[in-house]
């Protein structure tokens, strides 16, 4: 069976399966994510960090000017920039997290949240899946926010080697009457695991600095837009290929590339 229907029949059931919680928001955790020989090779086949580039954005910046959290789409024109091996193996999981099954089981789960923010049944909600890979870096971090109103999910799988990065997991919020925040929830790092949420004013949540000696937190996210029709998602994909066109002509950077929880470079 190919790698993408694998990850189609596995993620499609893990999260109808997952416990759906509702405090402080509806989300839900994910323990074995991916089949274990997959999730494997999705640590061995992650790009050298040549080909990664950098999201800019103000928690991510360094006193050098640099960016601590790098990103690489997994979007044809980026893709094919790999080795062919790799690229092979990336495309195939670009079109598992991206097939048809695994959107149906995403409205499922959270079709009360979809509803309630679009106001319409969920059946009439279109989504777009962009799948992106994410290496932060010692001084990386990410104070409370909601993310985006075009966001309409935000899943996140962990990419750890081992459980020594228990601590680097995502927290989730609750917003008091006085504007504050507590911390409701906290993930952890842990190989092979993640979490997906809906999007709504309050889904508050933040990433912990990360030290200047904590290894390189790789992750796969996965942000789910609302569909904003064929002529604004037609530019967003053809900019997208084009950037990964170019960065494919350019080659791999030989320093620290360009340099993801929320945000994430416009697509």
């Amino acid at each position: 069976m190919r790698v993408s229907q694998r990850i189609v029949e596995h993620l499609s059931r893990t999260i109808e399966t997952a416990g759906l919680a509702a405090d402080p928001f509806a989300h839900l955790v994910f323990a074995g994510a991916f089949p274990p020989d997959v999730y494997a090779e999705l640590l061995a086949q992650l790009p050298a960090d040549v080909y990664y580039r950098e999201l800019k954005h103000s928690d991510a910046i360094l006193p050098d000017g640099r960016s601590a959290r790098l990103q690489f789409p997994l979007v044809p024109g980026n893709i094919a920039r790999l080795p062919a091996a790799q690229a092979a193996f990336w495309r195939e999981v670009a079109a598992g997290l991206t097939a048809p099954a695994v959107d149906r089981a995403y409205k499922a789960r959270f079709a009360a949240s979809l509803e309630a923010v679009r106001r319409r049944p969920v059946d009439r909600i279109k989504l777009r899946h962009f799948p992106t890979l994410f290496r932060d870096l010692g001084g990386y971090r990410i104070s409370v926010h909601p993310d985006s109103p075009r966001k309409a999910i935000t899943t996140q799988f962990y990419l750890p080697a081992d459980d020594s990065q228990k601590h680097l997991g995502t927290r989730f919020h609750a917003r008091n009457a006085d504007g504050s925040f507590r911390e409701a929830r906290a993930m952890r790092f842990a190989p092979n695991s993640g979490y997906a949420f809906a999007v709504t004013p309050e889904s508050w949540h933040s990433v912990e600095p990360m030290r200047p000696d904590d290894k390189p937190r790789n992750s796969l996210m996965v942000i789910v837009f609302y569909d904003r029709g064929p002529l604004v998602e037609g530019f967003k994909a053809a900019r997208a290929s084009l950037r990964g066109w170019y960065d494919r002509l350019a080659g791999p950077r030989d320093a620290a590339p360009e340099g993801g929880e929320g945000r994430i470079e416009r697509m």
